[in-house]
């Protein structure tokens, strides 16, 4: 009985058998003709007929309709079928299913069946954050961070015993077809600043651009200036791509991700953050992480979770079916505490900003809430607005870093997410006290030589 594993993650689906990892590209689906293309196939016309093609169908599966059917494949289970039996085909006779974690019970309800059809014995299904998670990270807290075709999610793994999902926050509209259409912008605005030609400006000119955009993005991580061209209507265009400013682009576009993970990760602990590979293959990605403070960067391998699939023992449950596992032992030697990489270089908050006043920040704390000792430096709330406590929270220099400390009962917003015990903070954010929360930014001074 040969075994085999399917990582499911549309932006990357893959296949691991004996220790090789297939990438089978991303979970796109096509019409051309009469055929139905899958895959990198797909990726080729997508935009060129994109009433053709279908971008949600593993996201969104659902037996239901599809508002156009492509061929005869009626709904999104019909092609998620036709994609899991090019998927498997010649792997073996039992799968092991790696799925990311946006996934409900009754979409893995319905894989399961679409997988039995093939047909093909389930040896279990695993989440794909703990089958990526194969190792240890003694002294440090960890961190799985995965993208998808429409969205990502920051996981935090428990490491007593093996690797287990603890608590997941969604990152929506935050994944790679929002990742490649910000690249994509932005490298057009530079082919219509050079020449005035827009790649973008119908659909085959679009996939032309989208064709050429991993080898841009692969580029301006080895070089600083990338030459670019493209031909169309006889005509040649070029222009030329500065990696610095792609990078800066992309930290932007990631700039929900770094704050939801400032909000998450304690300036206290050191910590590893596990990388999903397609995530790192945009420039910029790695160093808004880096930025981070006390973190390490991990990069995974390309189809990390369904290797470390293969390492799981079936798990099915009374009456039938799988129970979705959330825990492995990890089966690599643990990871060396790398030194932590240092804050970045974003501009370092010198006021508190409310309701048009300023609090300059500096040695001294500042504090939130509705009573303030006599002489201590802070915003006094009035008592009665609800959810502030008498001490609610405060902003203190430590080691170079301004940092915010929730002291309350109810909980403190830091751009708009809750903070665990403290967070680091950077000019820009914005600190939510109450309910409603009343809003307090973070400003930077702007010296006049500057």
């Amino acid at each position: 009985m040969a075994t085999f594993a399917l990582e499911l993650n549309d932006a990357a689906l893959a296949v691991a058998r004996d220790g090789d990892v297939q990438l089978r590209g991303p979970g796109y689906a096509a019409l051309q003709g009469r055929g139905l293309l899958l895959g990198e196939s797909a990726r080729s016309v997508l935009r060129a007929s994109p009433r053709l093609a279908s971008r949600r169908h593993w996201a969104q599966l659902a037996d239901a309709p599809l508002a156009l059917p492509l061929g005869d494949c009626a709904s999104a289970a019909d092609l998620v079928h036709r994609h899991l039996a090019e998927l498997a085909a010649g792997q073996g006779d039992t799968a092991v299913l790696a799925v990311p974690p946006a996934w409900t019970p009754e979409q893995l309800g319905l894989l399961l069946g679409l997988v039995e059809e093939l047909p093909l014995t389930v040896a279990g299904v695993v989440d794909s954050a703990v089958a990526a998670s194969r190792r240890p990270w003694p002294g440090r807290t960890l961190w799985h961070l995965e993208a998808g075709l429409e969205g990502a999610w920051i996981t935090r793994m428990g490491q007593e015993e093996g690797a287990r999902a603890g608590p997941r926050t969604a990152v929506p509209r935050l994944g790679i077809e929002a990742l490649e259409r910000g690249c994509a912008d932005f490298i057009a605005r530079r082919f219509v600043a050079t020449s005035r030609f827009d790649p973008l400006h119908d659909a085959r000119c679009e996939q032309l651009l989208f064709d050429a955009l991993p080898g841009w993005l692969a580029a301006a991580a080895r070089e600083d200036r990338v030459p670019m061209a493209l031909e169309s209507g006889g005509n040649r265009f070029e222009a030329e791509l500065d990696s610095r400013e792609l990078r800066e682009r992309v930290a932007r576009l990631c700039e929900p991700l770094t704050r939801q993970l400032r909000s998450l990760v304690s300036p206290r602990e050191p910590a590893v953050i596990q990388l999903h590979h397609r995530l790192a293959d945009f420039p910029g990605v790695v160093e808004a992480l880096l930025m981070l403070p006390a973190c390490t960067v991990v990069l995974l391998e390309p189809g990390a979770a369904a290797r470390g699939a293969l390492r799981l023992r079936p798990a099915a449950v009374a009456g039938g079916g799988y129970a979705l596992v959330s825990a492995l032992p990890f089966d690599q030697p643990p990871g060396e505490a790398a030194a932590a990489v240092p804050a970045g270089t974003h501009a370092a908050p010198t006021h508190l900003v409310h309701e048009g006043r300023a609090w300059r920040l500096g040695t001294e704390a500042l504090q939130i809430g509705t009573e303030l000792a006599e002489g201590e430096y802070g915003i006094r709330l009035d008592s009665r607005w609800q959810g502030v406590s008498r001490r609610h929270c405060a902003l203190r220099l430590e080691g170079g870093r301004l940092l915010l400390h929730d002291q309350s009962r109810y909980g403190t917003l830091l751009n708009g997410h809750p903070v665990e015990g403290a967070a680091v903070l950077q000019a820009g954010d914005v600190i939510g006290v109450g309910r409603p929360p009343r809003e307090f930014t973070l400003v930077a001074e702007v010296d006049r030589g500057a």
